[in-house]
């Protein structure tokens, strides 16, 4: 499939019955970014990923990405992050993954810009995400879409970057 400037890609709330699919582009990802020495995601995911997802699923916080019954990425939207104030200020991206096939094609940025008219839609000053600190390919994208370091949060054994965006 190629995606060109014409594109327009729908954004389904994901069901418990799209877990497979979730989990099935996470995993395609998540194995895409290993090859590439990035570990962003547990390859193959794990069951705490698995049930991380499957919450976010019930809670209606998951989309899937495609075109009408073609469905190659994800993302998950809430409206609060624990890795952030509680400012009432933004609008959270988080687990952006994107079938291989797909790559280089701009639907991460797609994607963000669809983050970003959520939160705008809904008066928010800004789009906020993260990623593991030690991404630099993921920092430098992120970046590159016009996003703002904002600091560093360490969670048990992870170390997040926190970027900022406004929309």
């Amino acid at each position: 499939m190629k995606i060109t400037p014409a594109t327009v890609l729908d954004f389904k709330i994901a069901r418990q019955d799209d877990m497979s699919l979730v989990m099935e582009i996470l995993a395609e990802a998540a194995a895409w970014l290993k090859e590439k020495g990035i570990d962003q995601w547990p390859s193959p995911p794990n069951e705490h990923w698995q049930r991380r997802m499957a919450e976010a699923i019930q809670r209606e916080e998951v989309y899937t990405v495609g075109i009408v019954n073609n469905r190659f990425g994800i993302v998950r939207f809430t409206w609060s992050d624990p890795y952030w104030p509680d400012d009432n200020l933004a609008g959270y991206m988080h687990s952006m993954a994107v079938r291989p096939a797909l790559q280089g094609q701009n639907v991460g940025g797609l994607i963000l810009f669809w983050a970003m008219m959520k939160a705008k839609r809904a008066g928010k000053e800004y789009l906020r995400l993260d990623c593991l600190a030690g991404n630099g390919r993921l920092r430098r994208y992120y970046e590159n879409q016009g996003f703002s370091h904002r600091g560093e949060v360490v969670d048990h054994d992870y170390i997040a970057a926190l970027y900022e965006k406004t929309v």
